[in-house]
């Protein structure tokens, strides 16, 4: 049922979760305890939730997946425990609006290992179009970044745990018909908090010392954007190009911007605002143009052909 879904409703689902993840660097940045604890706080959280999920899955009698498919996720952990401390310690640095609009480069990391991983190769009309899209992302950058909130070291962490984000949603999709969404997140999640928690160990600090209202804070973290998000993003994989979930994730600024400014009063100017409709024209534009739409057909067509491999090998059983 939830895969019939997935095929059927593919874009709803990833704007969703464009959505869920919204509320990631909103909360973070309300927060007043660092990035490394906000993440081990996030992180085994959200181990606890995809732990019952998990386990329900197990007790219905279905399958988690491969052992390569949980030896790729572990990979994933551990790269996804690396873009979380970077992530929020470079929120903590600069502003909300210039750490995200930093994973507007993520596009661009996806195409060039999406052709050796899944040989795509999109037309140029689909590549001008995405170009715009970024050119509206680092328009904001540069013109936000000598304002009073941005950092450099904070704009370079923010770039790294963009190529991290890159790795493990090429993880995600090149193991997604292996294994359960629910059994990959949670081993992702497991593996990022153990070296979360390594890596607050290294640095000395103390998790006990986080406040009750940052914890709280961390929980909504771990279900919204960690769980709800996650679930929602990861789920249509299958039957989507790599390179179109990227894309629609370009929208993420205007959505963490958005709310930055309503819940948080953080200040948008007339940069964010023309950078953030180049984003959103330039995303429009890849995903109807001729380019973007065989794209799409194309993935859907694999799609196909692998349920029917799939099948046969069922009846032949």
């Amino acid at each position: 049922m939830a895969d019939r879904v997935a095929s059927r409703f593919p874009f709803q689902l990833i704007a969703l979760g464009v959505l869920f993840y919204g509320t990631g660097p909103v909360l973070a940045r309300s927060s007043e305890t660092s990035g490394v604890l906000l993440s081990f706080w996030r992180l085994w959280f959200g181990v606890g939730v995809l732990a019952v999920g998990l386990a329900i899955h197990v007790l219905s009698g279905r399958e988690v997946g491969s052992i390569r498919a949980v030896r790729w996720a572990v990979a994933a952990g551990m790269i996804f425990s690396l873009n979380q401390v970077l992530f929020f310690s470079a929120v903590k640095r600069t502003s909300v609006v210039d750490a995200s609009l930093m994973s507007t480069l993520s596009p661009v990391f996806v195409a060039f290992i999406a052709i050796p991983l899944f040989g795509e190769r999109p037309a140029k009309t689909f590549r001008a179009w995405s170009a715009v899209a970024i050119a509206g992302a680092v328009f904001v950058v540069l013109g936000s970044s000598s304002a009073p909130q941005g950092d450099a070291l904070g704009m370079v962490m923010a770039m790294g745990a963009t190529l991290c984000f890159a790795l493990f949603f090429l993880i995600s999709k090149l193991v997604r018909d292996e294994i359960a969404v629910v059994g990959f997140l949670a081993s992702v999640m497991g593996t990022a908090a153990v070296f979360v928690s390594g890596y607050a160990f290294v640095l000395g600090l103390d998790p006990g010392g986080v406040s009750t209202a940052d914890r709280w804070t961390a929980l909504a973290m771990a279900v919204v954007p960690g769980t709800l998000g996650h679930i929602v993003m990861t789920w249509p994989l299958a039957h989507l190009p790599a390179n179109v979930p990227p894309l629609m994730r370009l929208a993420g600024p205007v959505v963490s911007g958005t709310l930055a400014w309503v819940f948080l009063g953080e200040g948008v100017t007339w940069v964010h605002v023309v950078g953030g409709a180049i984003i959103v024209v330039g995303l429009a534009g890849a995903l109807r143009s001729k380019a973007g739409q065989e794209l799409v057909a194309e993935a859907r067509r694999t799609d196909s052909d692998r349920d029917v491999s799939a099948a046969a090998g069922e009846s032949r059983n």
